[in-house]
């Protein structure tokens, strides 16, 4: 991808738009640790002059990927960017694999000691534990977003 950016106004712009710290953390359930600090910034991580890892800097919506990519001046006017998108597993699994376990763990209970639950709580419970699985779609969504506003806010075209 090309950067309409040369180097030095896009390292501005990464300035600009992330709040240093280790993006690992943001993606998953302790990125409640960070909500002190610069929280007007897009992104959340680290960048040197030719890399970057960057992720979203939220509180509440995070989304468990990480922005890896690389630098490299292609003349005065623009830069090249080479980057994936990987996810952070800890905070890929908490959202995954959580709401799982959490509906098996209840219903193994109330189907093995829960003679006196009346299906009415055992319906009801099951209907939350069944919206715990939208921060899944949720995090497809968001990522999306992300790695729109990365383009538009680094001027960011797939030539």
């Amino acid at each position: 991808m090309i950067s309409n950016l040369n180097r030095t106004d896009f390292i501005k712009r990464l300035e600009e738009n992330t709040k240093i710290g280790n993006p690992k953390i943001i993606g998953t359930p302790f990125g409640i640790f960070t909500i002190f600090g610069k929280t007007k910034m897009k992104f959340y991580g680290e960048y040197t002059d030719s890399a970057f890892r960057l992720t979203k800097n939220a509180i509440l919506f995070q989304i468990p990927y990480i922005f890896e990519g690389t630098l490299i001046s292609k003349n005065k006017t623009s830069t090249e960017i080479k980057f994936n998108i990987r996810p952070i597993w800890f905070g890929y699994l908490w959202i995954r694999v959580l709401p799982v376990l959490a509906l098996l763990l209840f219903n193994f209970l109330a189907i093995t000691k829960g003679n006196n639950i009346e299906s009415e709580i055992f319906v009801i419970v099951n209907v939350f534990l069944v919206f715990m699985f939208t921060p899944i779609f949720l995090t497809i969504r968001l990522k999306n977003k992300l790695l729109k506003d990365f383009k538009k806010i680094f001027d960011v075209s797939d030539r």
